[in-house]
């Protein structure tokens, strides 16, 4: 298992290089990035390969997550638009042991 601490998660230049792939042995897997930036068009939680091995297509590419406590809302994801990333949930990220 590969793990990474604060320093890592929570900077997105560094964050957003590094990936992770899922694969279902079927052609399908699901990928994105430590920050949860999907930086590129096949990134997604859920990516089907519907004539494998080619013919994937992307069925769910996101979940915006958020959580609720005390009345405040931390919002959990993490987007990148032109000149500016919305909202910033990669900077609550940390390793526990």
């Amino acid at each position: 298992m590969i793990r990474f601490d604060e320093t890592i998660c929570r900077d997105l230049n560094v964050s957003a290089k590094r990936e992770w792939l899922e694969t279902n042995g079927l052609g399908g897997f699901a990928s994105s990035t430590v920050s949860g930036i999907n930086t590129r068009r096949y990134h997604g939680l859920l990516v089907a390969a519907t004539k494998p091995p080619v013919g994937r297509m992307v069925l769910l590419s996101k979940v915006e997550e958020a959580l609720i406590i005390d009345g405040r809302r931390h919002e959990l994801s993490a987007n990148r638009y032109p000149g500016v990333v919305h909202p910033r949930g990669f900077q609550y990220l940390r390793w526990r042991t």
